[in-house]
């Protein structure tokens, strides 16, 4: 059975051309597909393919580059919801605040599942979910604080204005880098007590019986499978063909809801006949993949994991 693994890991790397193309060179060679991110700050990815091969690919970067132990999450998958290898460099694994590099500077502590649920009983916590507006809607913990971002990057202004420095924090994300940058920030401006989620969510959902869970709704995740359910099942959301985010009241196929004018009635998002076009296409060649029984890019398949991609390296 195929599996996922996504990880990120916090580290000075340098040669990033270099080191791009020998990623991708050993990726192919293993038969991996996904996304890996690299930056002079680090290396965040997701990729699926065989036990074996995903064990060779950590084997390969522990010993090549000293990427040893990073944080991740490991799951079965059918299929792998990715369909090619994408290998990129960026400014950041996660957009934020460049200067702001954590393994160089303080990061919140991190807590493994239970312990953040002995955590979430004290009632001077407050609660953050460090994610955007248009996953917290599907998905997010009981009680937990929405700072309503569109972009990550507006959670360092928001945190300033809502968060009470005397009183301790406690941060989620989907898979916790993206904790990382914010309890750095929130340690950096005058914050005692900042705790964040070992894994993140996809940890929590792994390791707690759904029972005993805080947890409510969905997650949202950067691949094809869209969201998971609390046993970590792809749930078959349907996903916007235009904005490529999900959305109540979406038709199965994800068409927009748009009126003459072109305008979204869900988000507002105005189409113009060109971009109109092309999304109609685009949904036609799906249904006929579908029709034969072919696995195509659905429409989310312009995002990839964690922000991976034009679309959402801002909005994560």
């Amino acid at each position: 059975m195929p599996e996922l693994f996504s990880a990120y890991r916090f580290i000075d790397l340098d040669d990033l051309p270099m080191m791009r193309e020998r990623l991708r060179s050993w990726a192919r060679t293993l038969g991996l597909k996904g996304t890996v991110l690299l930056a002079p700050e680090g290396i965040n990815f997701s990729l699926g393919g065989t036990p074996e091969s995903i064990d060779q690919w950590l084997e390969w970067l522990a010993e090549q580059y000293g990427v040893n132990d990073p944080v991740s999450h490991r799951s079965t998958v059918d299929p792998v919801p990715f369909l090619r290898l994408k290998v990129r460099i960026r400014p950041e694994i996660i957009t934020f605040e460049p200067e702001l590099r954590p393994g160089q500077a303080a990061v919140g502590r991190s807590l493994s599942p239970r312990e953040w649920q002995e955590l979430l009983d004290q009632e001077q916590v407050q609660l953050v979910d460090t994610r955007n507006q248009y996953e917290v809607e599907i998905g997010t913990f009981r009680d937990a604080i929405n700072p309503g971002i569109d972009h990550f990057t507006e959670f360092r202004d928001w945190s300033l204005e809502h968060l009470d420095p005397d009183r301790p924090v406690a941060m989620f994300c989907t898979g916790g880098v993206r904790c990382e940058k914010a309890s750095a920030w929130l340690l950096a401006h005058g914050h005692r007590q900042v705790y964040q989620l070992h894994g993140g969510i996809l940890a929590y959902l792994d390791a707690i019986d759904p029972e005993k869970s805080r947890w409510q709704g969905e997650c949202f995740v950067f691949d094809d499978r869209v969201s998971v359910d609390h046993a970590l099942r792809p749930t078959s959301r349907p996903v916007c063909a235009g904005c490529r985010r999900p959305a109540e009241g979406l038709e199965d196929n994800g068409m927009p809801p748009v009126d003459k004018q072109g305008q979204c009635r869900i988000c507002d998002e105005i189409f113009d006949s060109a971009r109109w076009s092309g999304i109609r296409e685009r949904v036609r060649q799906i249904a006929l993949a579908r029709g034969r029984g072919d696995h195509h890019l659905g429409p989310q398949s312009q995002r990839d994991h964690n922000g991976f991609s034009e679309l959402t390296k801002e909005r994560t």
